[in-house]
């Protein structure tokens, strides 16, 4: 139980790394873009919100394919596509369990499931916190109608 325990918390570090690096990136053009008044008008926000979603989701495609890759080393699938497949959907917590890992290695479905939440949750206040931003910009400039 130990060996799973530590690889699925080393994995779960890697990811939050994947994860915080994609933000920072994000955020410094984000806010490059605000200094320079760039984010005006809906084609602007529709950029900037797209380019988050974009960008956020192929983190996630990558950090499935790092679990993937550990699921391949330790031999628990032979091929990247179905260990790909799998990790898609633990990480997710979709759980079909139509494929199932050994029992020395099944640990490894919970901890990438919580693996995913914590980064879906990330990418979700991200994303909110933005569209606050944005909602809140165009407010300043008179964009909302006094009730």
């Amino acid at each position: 139980m130990l060996a799973p325990l530590l690889l699925g918390s080393l994995m779960l570090i890697v990811n939050l790394a994947i994860q915080v690096v994609a933000l920072v990136l994000l955020l410094g053009m984000y806010i490059k873009r605000l200094e320079a008044g760039l984010e005006r008008g809906y084609r602007a926000r529709f950029r900037i919100t797209g380019t988050f979603l974009l960008v956020l989701f192929i983190g996630h495609l990558l950090q499935f394919a790092t679990w993937a890759l550990l699921f391949v080393f330790l031999g628990e699938f032979t091929d990247f596509a179905t260990a790909f497949y799998h990790s898609s959907v633990n990480f997710t917590s979709l759980g079909y369990g139509d494929i199932v890992m050994s029992e020395q290695w099944r640990l490894l479905g919970g901890l990438e499931a919580a693996n995913g939440v914590l980064m879906f949750g990330l990418t979700a206040s991200s994303l909110l916190a933005v569209m606050n931003n944005l909602f809140l910009k165009h407010a300043e400039r008179g964009g909302l109608s006094e009730q």
